[in-house]
């Protein structure tokens, strides 16, 4: 877990997770015109800006079915760091160099927080080949899976913009899915991996 520094955080961190069930709702949340400052702040690769079009775009590609439709990841900067303009600007380079032009996503930049932060949802589905993005990108060892090269795009093209990045994030005090799921409901983790 990332310690915050005055209640945000010290630098860009990211997040990526798995969209299963309603891609149209992530595209929508992330596409809030009161968050991206009245729909300047958005950039579209293979698809719609508009998130039900968006949607029915991805669909169009997706070849197989999956039990995930879409990826969904979060990249924030450190407060009063980079200008929402600017931050559009990285995370086009961070979705280019990360999805290689091979995956439809929107990205946008939401000014709603203290800090500004990127979303970018992506289609599951490859452009060119039709795999899905975990057949391709998690496999292998944990230090080559998806997370850890989103995660090292995001800090090599920081970096390159003078941004700031953890430096040691292999320090952090990380929760797995089902840790934080428990702490969600209010259980304690520590408590229940006894029982299990």
């Amino acid at each position: 877990m990332l310690k915050k520094i005055g209640g945000t955080l010290p630098m860009a961190t990211t997040k990526i997770f798995p969209i299963h069930a309603d891609v149209e709702g992530a595209l929508a949340y992330i596409a809030n015109p009161e968050k991206i400052d009245n729909g300047r702040l958005v950039y579209a690769f293979g698809c719609s800006e508009k998130p039900s079009r968006a949607a029915k775009d991805f669909a169009e590609i997706r070849s197989r079915r999956s039990t995930v439709l879409a990826q969904y990841f979060i990249v924030s900067f450190k407060p009063g760091e980079i200008t929402p303009e600017r931050a559009l600007e990285v995370g086009k380079e961070i979705c280019t160099k990360y999805l290689d032009d091979q995956y439809q996503f929107l990205l946008t930049v939401h000014v709603d927080k203290q800090h500004t932060h990127l979303h970018c949802v992506f289609n599951n589905t490859n452009l060119i080949n039709g795999y899905t993005f975990q057949t391709l990108n998690n496999q292998g060892k944990v230090s080559e899976r998806m997370w850890k090269k989103l995660r090292d795009t995001s800090d090599e093209v920081c970096k390159r913009h003078h941004l700031n990045v953890i430096e040691h994030p292999e320090m952090g005090k990380g929760k797995s899915r089902w840790e934080w799921d428990m702490s969600r409901q209010g259980l304690s983790w520590k408590r229940s991996s006894n029982s299990r």
